[in-house]
Order: structure tokens, then sequence, then C-alpha cells
């Protein structure tokens, strides 16, 4: 979530609207760090930079056709050409991806988790003059694939009651596992899976040109439409039947930088940048229990548990509404002190303003007005509503120096502040007595301290060598965590107190004679909880006495101390005039040590 998308300088305000088939990338830049002094909306831990290729005035084509194994085939296409002279050019490009299931479903005995993409994208670069280019740009992908299962990994004992361990639970059920082993690949879910995306936008981008610099607009619209459904116990019982979310996303981005020269050794670049996104959803969110869910309400104190049809066909329908509005200003500086040190300071200037109005409601199971009947209706599903409006004023920044010590090396050192606004949770809260955690709405704004120092050098032509050493911490970190409540079973946003994350990378690449090129690199990450006195419990400590433990000192989950990647890649080049051939072949491993999957 710390990282930004951006494509053609339009941002990507939902990581799920990322997983398409890029056609036509000419570049990706990865920065890393703090970003939010060049462009756009800020980011704390970096974004993806990526620019396409742009129409040209002379008519060009290509094809592409990947296979693979499960099936996989993938089909690409461009067409590009003038229109009108030299002034009006177009590219049109498509993407078309399909793969088999990698996962097979015994029940139906069919497979799961196939692709089935298709992605177009269309370009008209408008020159009226040489210092003026206008670029509309638009793009539409379709997804079908039929679900992102998952298989039975294994099984962690609780302190709940005996009765509510999951091997008891499957032998009252009299159900047994398709397999124990993840590596079968077998499931026998009874909930039909897929993952339905639609999503697509406009963009206008102004390129002007001045004496001494130039001037960009950025005009977007973007779209994304979100239509699940999910086994979401993940086996071939009913304990819930039906998980559905489906949602549409807008937004609408407007950016005006510019960037040039105001002496010779001071260059500026500045820019303003508004944006708009609301998320509703289509209808509402579906989430309902079946015929096995009783074993969640199941006691020794009452038989009422045993009512027959007490929680058949229960379920909750959600209705949220999210509203965002984003500005900035921002700038920084390229100051040349001398032909060896250079310095960049930079800052920006951020307002946000959220709202969110989340509206829950039960429905189905027996119709009772019979209260400890009800209560235990409720302690599976209950009705919730609340909202939140809130708005916050941020100012970040950050200066970079950079000296050459020699033509072939130099150093350098940075000093980041970062932010991630303040966050409202869209989904259901944890209760207390009954009723909603209504503070827990608002997650608060994060902050990030990042340092860095390194080393870039070439120690010759064909060789490059560089050193970095970094370390971050992020105050009120942002983060996604579990309930053990059904409502909240994708887990909601919170804050730790402080986190931090330092490290080295070490980054080397070398070209052997005129056919050969190699490289490599080796991190060391660690990353902990400096302070989070409130986590929820671990899985392992679900259904004890306490909610939340002190979780201080303990890992990051997903990061690994140890990563390390290498590849080595051979070529040549048949000379033609007519016919001009290259030939490659490659190779590229990487390595990661373990790392927690768990935030407690």
């Amino acid at each position: 979530n710390g990282v930004g998308f951006y494509v053609d300088g339009v941002y990507f305000a939902r990581a799920a609207a990322t997983s398409l088939d890029f056609i036509d990338i000419n570049q990706i830049e990865v920065l890393r760090g703090p970003q939010g002094t060049l462009f756009g909306k800020n980011t704390t831990a970096g974004a993806f930079n990526i620019t396409s290729k742009k129409p040209t005035n002379n008519f060009t084509g290509s094809i592409e056709q990947s296979f693979g194994n499960y099936a996989f085939s993938q089909t690409r296409g461009t067409v590009s050409g003038p229109i009108i002279s030299n002034k009006l050019a177009f590219r049109f490009s498509f993407s078309g991806t399909n793969r088999e299931g990698t996962i097979k479903n015994v029940r139906n005995d069919s497979k799961t988790n196939t692709l089935n993409n298709l992605g177009f994208r269309g370009q008209i670069l408008f020159t009226p003059k040489e210092n003026l280019s206008i670029t509309l740009i638009g793009d539409y992908t379709r997804q079908r694939p039929d679900g992102y299962a998952l298989v039975y990994a294994g099984t962690a004992p609780t302190l709940r009651p005996q009765y509510r361990q999951f091997e008891s639970i499957i032998s009252d059920l009299n159900y047994d596992l398709p397999s124990i082993n993840p590596f079968d690949r077998i499931i026998d879910h009874d909930t039909k899976w897929k993952s339905n995306q639609d999503m697509g936008g406009i963009s206008l981008n102004i390129e002007n040109k001045l004496k001494r610099g130039s001037l960009n607009s950025i005009t977007a619209w973007r779209t994304w439409k979100w239509d699940p459904s999910n086994d979401r116990d993940f086996t071939g019982l009913q304990a819930l039947a039906k998980s559905q979310a489906p949602s549409i996303h807008h937004q609408f981005s407007q950016e005006i930088r510019y960037n040039g020269e105001i002496s010779k050794k001071l260059d500026i670049v500045v820019g303003v940048f508004a944006f708009y996104q609301k998320l509703d959803a289509i209808g509402a969110h579906v989430e309902e229990s079946g015929r096995d869910q009783w074993r969640f309400v199941q006691n020794s104190q009452s038989p009422l548990w045993q009512t027959p049809g007490l929680l058949d066909g229960y379920g909750i329908r959600t209705m949220p509404s999210f509203r965002n509005f984003s500005s900035a200003l921002y700038f920084q500086l390229d100051w040349k002190i001398s032909n060896k040190f250079v310095i960049y300071p930079g800052i920006r200037l951020n307002y946000d303003q959220k709202s969110v109005d989340f509206k829950r409601e039960t429905y189905g199971g027996l119709q009772t007005d019979d209260p400890n009947l009800l209560k235990l209706k409720n302690s599976v599903y209950s009705n919730q509503s609340f909202s939140a409006n809130i708005d916050d004023w941020n100012v970040s920044g950050q200066l970079t120096f950079n000296y050459k010590i020699h033509n072939r090396i130099r150093i350098y050192s940075n000093l980041s502040v970062g932010f991630k606004p303040v966050g409202l949770n869209l989904g259901g809260l944890p209760t207390e007595n009954g009723l909603p955690m209504v503070e827990l709405a608002v997650v608060k704004p994060e902050r990030v301290h990042h340092y860095e120092l390194g080393v870039k050098s070439e120690p010759n032509k064909q060789s490059t060598l560089n050193l970095t050493f970094f370390n971050t911490d992020v105050y009120n970190y942002q983060t996604n965590v579990n309930s053990q409540e059904l409502g909240v079973n994708r887990g909601y946003l919170s804050n730790a107190k402080q986190v931090r994350v330092f490290g080295a990378e070490l980054e080397f690449s070398y070209s052997i004679l005129k056919h050969l090129r190699f490289n490599t690199s080796l991190s060391y990450t660690d990353g902990k909880y400096v302070s989070f006195e409130n986590a929820p419990v671990p899985l392992e400590e679900a259904g004890g006495a306490q909610n939340y433990k002190d979780i201080s000192g303990q890992v990051l989950p997903g990061i690994s101390k140890w990563a390390s990647s290498a590849g080595i890649e051979a070529f040549t080049n048949l000379k033609s005039k007519k016919f001009p051939v290259e030939f490659f072949i490659g190779f590229d491993s990487f390595y990661r040590s373990t790392f927690s999957s768990n935030p407690t």
C-alpha cells in the first residue's frame, strides 16, 4: 500500500487495477523510498513509473505469440502510423491471455484458477507545432478467470474448546479433506469461484516545451469493476456458503507540472495535483452462512444451538460507500553547487478529505422473537452501521546530497520525511457489547523517516557496482489485521505505533566481451515492530481470554533477511539489410530466506 503505481503519468489508486497485461512498455522506473516531491500522489515506500511507446509517423507493426505449460497462450500485437501527414498519428495495441486451471476441483471434476484476459489500448498523438504534443490515451481490460482458490496447507490448533478445533469439526460432520498435501493441488469446494474484473480509462497528456523547460498537464479518469464469488471456508463444507463483494470504483485526477532551468546551476520541478475517487458496492456485498455454520454457536450451557434451521441461509448484506479528495503542491530543486557536488531539496504540502458510510443488514435464518435465539444469531452476524468524515493536512520533504569523488564514483545520502494520509475502514468493525467499535473506523496518518547512504560506481565501461545502506522508521504504521469475528473476516486497518526496517544492498553487473552480460545482487533487510501493543492475537491464541497482544520486537511479515538474484544472457546478431536477426538465451535465478506470513 505504500508503493505508488503510475502509467504514463496517471496514478492507479486501486492495487487490483494494476493486475493487467501491459502492452507497449517502453520503460519501467523503480523509484525507492518516499516519493512526493517530483510528481503525483504521495507514496511512502516508492513508486513504479511505467512509460508506454508513443505513436509513430511511419507505419509499423508487431505480433508476439507466447506458449507455456498448463496450455498457456498469449497473443500481443501493435500497429502504429500516421493519420494526417506528420501532425496526427495513432497506435493501437491488444493482448489476449489464456491458461487452463492450476488446481483441480474433484467435486465437479473441473480445473480452477484459470487465466482469461483480453485487453486493448489506443493512442492518438497530435503535434500541431514542434514544441507542442497532445496525446489522448484510452484502454480497456476484461478479465474472466474462474477465481483464485486456495488449497489446504495445514491447521493451527487454537485455544477454542475442543469441539471448535478443526479436526473435531470435520470428524463430527463426517468430512474428509480431498488431500492434506498442498502440492497435490486438489480441492472440493462447493461454491463457484470467479474473479471478474473490468477496468480501463482515458487520459489526456499535454506537453508544451518552453524556452527553458516544459509544462505538462495530465488529465485522467479511470474505472474498476469487481465481480467476485468465493468459497470463503475453502472446503467442501458449508460453514460460509457465499462470499461476494461486487464493487465499482471511479477516480479522476489532474496534474500540472513545470520542469525547467532557472539558471545554469539551478533546475526546478514544481507541480499541483488534484485527485478524487469514489468506491461503492454494486447492490450489496453478500456473505451467507451454510448448513454447517451451527458449529460456531455450539456450547455446553444451552441446547438452543440445536434449534432446526436457526442459521440456514443466514447472512449479511453490506453497503459501503467511500469518497476521497486529495490535493497537493510540490516542488524540488536540482542545485549544482559545483561540478562535483549537487543537492536536491524538495517539499510537499498535501490535503486529504475522506468519508465513509457503512451499513450492514442481516437476513435469512430462523425468523424468531426469542431473545436467546436472536443472541445466538447475532454472535455470528449482526446489523451494523457507522459514518465517518475526516480531513488532514501534511507536509513532507526530502534532501539529497550527491558528490562525485571520481569520474566513475559517486557517493550520495538522502533524508526523506514522508507520510501516508489518514485512512478509513470500509468493512465491518469489531464489536464490544454488541456495538461496533467506531473509534476503529479512523486510521491515523502514517509518518515515515527514511535515511539512505550509498555509492554508485562504474569500475570500467563494462561494469557497474552499487552499494546502499538504508533505515526507515514508520510511525503509526497502517497495517491490515485479522479479527476473530465473522463479520470482519477480511480484516480491518489499524495502526502499529512504530516499525523499523534497515539493511544494505549490493548490486553488480558486467558485460563480458560483446556477447555476454551478467548481473547479480545481494540484500540484507531487517524489519521489526518497534512498538505494537494492541495487535490481534496470533492464530494459535484465538479463542483465549485476550483479543489483543503486545508484539513489540517481533518481525514484520513478508520480509526475508537475505535475498539475492543473478542472471546471465548470451546474445548475437546476424547482420542483414533485409532481415536482421538477434538470437539470445538467458538464465535468471532468485533466492530469499524464510519470512513470516502473519502479522502476529
